[in-house]
């Protein structure tokens, strides 16, 4: 039970079903639940009898900071309140390999894989009606690879791609099923996890053998790192990153694919700077696009709900915390909160480009904040601010429709698709 620091009851919520709480209410439309309950109950409320939701930035901020030390982040959908120490370990052993590989994620050595960047884009992103979130999905599935494990990829973009399936529909019930349940999507996500692991085994086994390590990808650094990390280290945290590298920038991407076809002022605003670019451009060439996709990344979140396990009992926010409860927070809602942004539910991609006007502290969190902070958010932004210059240098975007937005999983626009057609380059130029 989640109670005042002074001994008083829990956060007030939604009482909900006897036996199941709010779960019905929550997954018939959870952004929805959320919006109402922060309107009627405010910046902390009670989501169920283990679990509350924190809304304001100082608390989020506060979760984010002090995870690993007093909340945990779930790192399996099967992680549950009784998983505390299980998942602390797992937690030390991503924050020792995270020390070794942050370096290989450095703004620098991402640049120099732009090259391999545009053509795998070239030979992923073609003519034709397009699902958008299918076909950046397979681009990043390829391109993460390659960062990761340059010419030792083989087999890892599939395979990624059928761990990210598996994730996809447990990812969308409330209802959490533990690893022995006799589910068909549990086995399911058992042998694509195994798969998965079974190939990154296979590649660091080769590479360390083959005494190869250079810092020429990420498994190079932290081949070549002097923390000693174990195989099993950096398979995991490769795996992670993988993991995260493909869904996120994919969905973020889709969004991207969205508002281009929505707005053709920002379209020919977008095409201009492209056009003055040059093929493979620094991302300080291209201040528009990076505004542009900050401010797609604020309306639409991919990972729009963020979670922590409370890992020994503390305090946040005036309330007491137990062993094992649950403390979320929405990022989608953070991002649209009046209180601190102007027209919130509008693109605005100019908001970004004045550099006397900043958010405030603590509500612009597209890849988190504190220790478990997205690893890849140098690479990912390059990653976005690229693709988004390419998509509009190269490609004539025909809709799109309007959409529904998903919030069963990660936050994408269901069902998009659109017309791509290749843009005649005239003769000569």
């Amino acid at each position: 039970m989640t109670t005042r620091a002074s001994g008083s009851e829990r956060p007030p919520g939604p009482r909900g079903h006897w036996l199941f709480g709010n779960t019905e209410e929550y997954d018939r439309d959870r952004n929805g639940f959320l919006e109402r309950c922060h309107r009627e109950y405010g910046d902390v409320f009670s989501h169920d009898a283990r679990t509350i939701v924190v809304s304001s930035p100082d608390q989020v901020h506060a979760l984010l900071a002090r995870t690993n030390k007093d909340f945990l982040a779930e790192t399996s959908p099967f992680a549950g309140p009784m998983d505390t120490e299980r998942m602390a370990a797992a937690a030390e052993l991503w924050t020792t390999a995270r020390r070794a590989g942050w370096q290989g994620l450095h703004r620098r050595v991402a640049q120099s894989h732009a090259a391999r960047l545009r053509e795998l884009f070239r030979e992923t992103v073609g003519d034709g009606e397009t699902d958008v979130y299918a076909t950046m999905s397979d681009f990043f599935g390829r391109a993460t690879a390659d960062f990761c494990l340059s010419t030792d990829a083989a087999g890892v973009p599939e395979a990624l791609a059928e761990q990210v399936a598996a994730i996809d529909p447990l990812s969308r019930s409330s209802l959490q099923l533990p690893p022995w349940w006799p589910s068909r999507r549990v086995r399911r996500f058992t042998r694509a996890r195994e798969r998965l692991l079974a190939l990154m085994a296979e590649v660091v086994r080769r590479r360390r053998e083959a005494g190869t390590a250079s810092a020429e990808d990420l498994l190079g650094v932290l081949l070549a790192s002097d923390r000693g990390l174990s195989d099993l280290q950096i398979e995991r945290f490769l795996r992670g990153i993988m993991l995260a590298a493909l869904g996120v920038p994919a969905a973020a991407l889709t969004w991207i694919v969205y508002e281009i076809g929505r707005r053709p002022d920002v379209r020919a605003r977008l095409a201009a700077e492209a056009a003055s670019s040059g093929d493979v451009p620094e991302l300080e060439d291209l201040p528009y696009t990076e505004a542009f996709v900050k401010e797609v990344l604020r309306l639409w979140p991919p990972t729009w709900l963020i979670g922590r396990t409370v890992r020994r009992e503390t305090e946040l926010g005036g309330w007491r915390l137990r062993t094992g409860d649950q403390v979320l927070f929405s990022m989608y809602r953070l991002h649209r909160d009046p209180r601190w942004w102007a027209d919130p539910d509008r693109l605005v991609p100019e908001r970004w480009l004045d550099p006397q006007v900043t958010p405030a502290r603590h509500t612009y969190l597209p890849f988190g904040a504190g220790p478990r902070v997205c690893v890849g958010t140098q690479l990912g932004m390059m990653q976005l601010t690229l693709v988004t210059s390419w998509l509009v240098g190269d490609m004539e975007i025909a809709g799109p429709q309007e959409v529904t937005p998903d919030f069963s999983g990660l936050l994408v626009p269901r069902g998009l698709r659109v017309g791509l057609r290749r843009k005649v380059v005239p003769q000569g130029v």
